[in-house]
């Protein structure tokens, strides 16, 4: 079955998520490239939880410039979110209200891999599947400024072998 990871990364935790999930199960990556990004200094700033939050809040879907990787010729996607006041980010808003229904890709996205400030992704992955009917798997991380960040490893390496099967 051939995978790819899709991904919005503010300050790179989503990022090292994806290619680490890349890596164990053997997917491609494709990063979800806004045109109109969030500044960020490779931390949250009051600024950018504003910023990313107000569109959060407001419903916003934000326009993505093309993918790099033609994501019908996959089987599978797996979604990788950062999680802004309570739901993804506005950008996998866009790719799963706009861009996936578009292009045929809903029943493609299976799985779901979140990061947070707490670790809690049960409002996130509710609201990505009224958008993303297909999506099982999941697994909710926490940003690396967390002491329960050490435990990301581990949950990736679960995460990893479920998705295996």
């Amino acid at each position: 079955m051939k995978t790819i990871i899709v991904y919005y990364s503010l300050d790179g935790n989503t990022k090292q998520a994806a290619e680490t999930l890349a890596k164990a199960i053997g997917a491609d990556v494709c990063e979800i490239q806004p045109v109109k990004p969030i500044k960020s200094a490779g931390k949250p700033t009051f600024r950018t939880i504003m910023q990313g939050g107000g569109q959060v809040a407001f419903g916003l879907c934000p326009a993505l410039k093309e993918f790099s990787a033609d994501l019908s010729q996959y089987d599978r996607i797996i979604l990788g979110t950062p999680v802004w006041n309570a739901k993804c980010a506005s950008f996998v808003r866009t790719f799963a209200k706009k861009y996936a229904r578009q292009h045929n890709l809903t029943d493609k996205v299976t799985a779901v891999f979140t990061l947070s400030g707490g670790g809690d992704n049960t409002k996130c992955i509710a609201d990505l599947k009224t958008m993303l009917p297909k999506i099982g798997a999941t697994v909710s991380l926490v940003g690396n400024t967390n002491s329960l960040s050490a435990d990301n490893e581990k949950k990736l390496a679960e995460f990893a072998a479920q998705l295996k099967q």
